[in-house]
């Protein structure tokens, strides 16, 4: 479970909680994102009952809108509704900083904590999809994060569910918690 402060790092990007969902009753997760000029993209997903609202402190931010594309500067406030395709990065070439809020929280957290922790440990390919992890992963989140595959959803949900047993056999789990969450973890002075 996350707490505000807790950091997780991602190559030169950094996610730091602001307010976690149990300090709200699960009504929202809000964190602070300091993005490094993109070298990939992130991959295009959506988030099918959750409003994403970002307030970009610092640098540029592209958004990939529903086949749109957004050009935002320091100052814009802007939505992501619910259910709308969507990719987001910084354009650079200046660090981006965003305050960025989801709700309600559902497991947002989770969902940070186990995608940005992999793709730092090399364990999701670079653009941030996973290997034989992906069914786990769809299946866990459904909720919150799905990625577009250019297949109908119910056909992704049929492989999941089909593949899980594998990956499970294979020692991959649904959720992970970086290491480096341990140190803020500790009761400080």
């Amino acid at each position: 479970m996350a707490r505000p402060g807790d950091t997780l790092h991602l190559g030169k990007d950094k996610l730091t909680f602001l307010t976690t969902a149990a300090e709200t009753d699960g009504a929202f997760v809000e964190v602070e994102v300091e993005y490094a000029p993109a070298v990939i993209k992130p991959p295009q997903h959506y988030h099918p009952r959750q409003t994403e609202h970002m307030r970009l402190q610092s640098g540029r931010l592209s958004l990939q809108l529903d086949g749109v594309l957004h050009e935002y500067e320091q100052g814009a406030d802007f939505y992501i509704p619910p259910g709308a395709v969507h990719s987001m990065w910084n354009p650079g070439p200046e660090p981006t900083r965003v305050i960025w809020r989801t709700t309600p929280a559902y497991r947002t957290e989770t969902v940070f904590e186990t995608l940005w922790g992999l793709t730092n440990e090399g364990r999701l390919r670079p653009d941030g999809t996973p290997r034989l992890q992906m069914p786990l992963l769809a299946l866990a989140f459904r909720d919150e994060y799905r990625v577009v595959t250019g297949r109908p959803y119910p056909l992704d949900t049929a492989l999941c569910l089909l593949l899980s047993p594998l990956s499970l056999a294979c020692g991959y789990r649904p959720t992970y918690r970086p290491p480096q969450n341990t140190a803020t973890l500790q009761p400080t002075a």
